[in-house]
């Protein structure tokens, strides 16, 4: 018995030592971890100055949007009219920051508009990122919600459950994936081979029926807390350019949100792409963001003209409801 004991403390020191690893270093030792970190405070702080003196921009997505997007040219661009933040965590799909967005207005963010980046395939797919979204993107309490959407069984349940409380345990793919950078600094290089477009292509209709509803969710989660939404679809190559896309503009249309689509999947050569098609290169990028740069300021100037127009619409429908009141009385 007193071996057991023993044994049970030293796995219980084991533990301790390696959540308290978790939590004091990982954030500061890891580039990627320490950026997350960052934008994510930026982000939950964005829009609570009082009385707010910009309208606020938060551009979120995965590393489609870290890649493809300069962030920097595209915030200088737009000027100091619009406060632009960037909130990105690689490897996430539409799950991911439909709760990640619903965490951050529950903690106190309040963007006046949100600009969502992900591939169509990434809008269809029904999974997460794993235990990392469940500690770093999720509420507590949305987590059956969560299981209930993915279909999880109990083993899968209980692991994201254990994530959810434990950084550790959440982020020890990543911690693994850090010290293996180290170890064989190549290995990223190699990873990036790995990126390619998926060969299967999309069917529009499929596409059309799966995020209709997606959308109709997130929309609903953005106005309850006053935010309006914009999509951005970056180019992925596609085979044949069949990548969706039109179902996905359909559904966007019905949904009223606007969708941006500066460059048509399939329309940049692999020298654009820093991998087989997925990611763009620091040439890609430019371009890209160049062309996205008018669009989006065309569509913030959009969006915030309609948004005037409402609350001077509300605003004349409060003074006449007044108005009949005080004649009633």
């Amino acid at each position: 018995m007193r071996a057991a004991y023993l044994l049970l403390a030293g796995c219980a020191l084991v533990a301790l030592a390696v959540e308290g690893a978790a939590r004091l270093a990982f954030d500061h030792v890891s580039k990627i971890q320490r950026r997350t970190v960052d934008e994510y405070r930026l982000a939950r702080t964005m829009g609570n100055e009082s009385p707010s003196r910009h309208t606020h921009v938060l551009m979120v997505g995965n590393s489609l949007l870290e890649e493809d997007v300069k962030f920097d040219r595209l915030r200088d661009a737009l000027g100091a009219r619009w406060q632009t933040r960037r909130f990105v965590i690689e490897n996430t799909f539409y799950l991911d920051w439909y709760y990640a967005l619903k965490r951050l207005f529950d903690e106190g963010a309040r963007p006046d508009i949100v600009v969502l980046t992900l591939s169509t395939r990434q809008w269809t797919r029904s999974e997460i990122r794993g235990d990392y979204s469940a500690y770093y993107m999720m509420n507590t309490g949305d987590l059956p919600d969560v299981i209930r959407d993915l279909d999880f069984n109990a083993t899968q349940a209980a692991n994201l459950l254990v994530a959810n409380r434990s950084k550790f345990w959440a982020a020890r793919a990543e911690m693994r994936n850090f010290v293996l950078g180290h170890l064989m600094p190549d290995l990223e290089a190699l990873m990036h081979l790995a990126n390619a477009a998926d060969p299967n292509p999309l069917i529009d209709d499929d596409v059309e029926s799966v995020v209709r509803g997606r959308m109709a969710r997130l929309k609903t989660l953005a106005e309850a807390h006053g935010a309006q939404l914009i999509f951005l679809l970056p180019p992925v190559i596609e085979p044949g350019g069949a990548d969706g896309a039109n179902g996905f503009l359909r559904a966007a249309r019905a949904s009223g949100v606007p969708t941006l689509r500066p460059v048509l999947a399939g329309t940049l050569g692999l020298d654009f792409y820093r991998d087989a098609g997925h990611h763009l290169n620091p040439v890609g990028a430019s371009l890209f963001t160049e062309r996205l740069i008018p669009e989006l300021r065309d569509e913030l100037t959009s969006l915030l003209s309609r948004d005037v127009d409402k609350r001077a619409d509300a605003l004349g429908a409060r003074l006449v409801s007044e108005t009949d009141t005080l004649r009633q009385r």
